[in-house]
């Protein structure tokens, strides 16, 4: 076999370099979800209210389906918030679903519970920020955010079968959207499945927004 000359040798850099390029730019364009029809399941799961979070006149939705104890949910969440916020346009829904076993269902109780007292995200941040999720550490973030525990503990004993059946609304929504598992982002019409880095939500934000126009 012959040696490549340097000519060649370069021609092949330059192809190489090219074809680096085209797949970057193929990379960043392409659709990050996928795009629902209009639907019963995606209108129903749209009506729902949940603990929220972002401006009120907000022109986009996302909804999120996630687990405490789910380890892509808790790598997911910053950069999620992160993109909402540079954003400015996005207001988010939070759908606890602890598909992570009794833990992660005392937790979210402990989250909704939380929510009445209007601290459902910084409550909702600490659990994911890291360490096994459960009623205990829900209680303790609640604490630590200055939350009165007694009204907290009260409000569990009174209102957690109405929390269960959320819970149980949020796992039927998730299941008729297509999701399989934690976490799940509804944006507008596109489902995103897994945790993904904010340029993709920002991306995700943009294919949402063109959608509805």
């Amino acid at each position: 076999m012959s040696p490549v000359s340097r000519r060649e040798a370069l021609v092949l850099a330059g192809l190489l370099g090219a074809g680096g390029v085209a797949l970057v730019t193929l990379r960043s364009t392409a659709p990050v979800g996928v795009v629902l029809d209009q639907s019963p399941a995606l209108q129903a799961a749209q009506a729902e209210q949940r603990p929220e979070w972002g401006p009120a006149d907000a022109d986009l939705s996302l909804l999120v389906f996630t687990d405490f104890n789910c380890g892509a949910c808790r790598s997911g969440h910053p950069d999620m918030m992160a993109a909402a916020e540079a954003d400015g346009g996005v207001r988010i829904r939070f759908f606890d679903w602890p598909i992570f076993g009794d833990d992660s269902r005392a937790a979210a109780i402990g989250a909704l519970a939380a929510d009445r007292q209007g601290l459902y995200l910084p409550v909702h941040s600490r659990l994911m920020a890291g360490g096994r999720a459960d009623g205990a550490s829900a209680e303790a973030a609640l604490s630590a955010e200055g939350g009165n525990v007694a009204a907290y503990r009260e409000t569990l004993t009174r209102d957690s079968p109405a929390f269960e059946g959320q819970l149980a609304r949020n796992a039927f929504h998730a299941f008729a959207l297509g999701l399989g598992g934690t976490p799940g982002h509804l944006i507008g019409r596109v489902l995103v499945r897994g945790a993904v880095p904010e340029r993709s939500f920002r991306r995700a934000f943009d294919q949402a927004r063109a959608l509805n126009r």
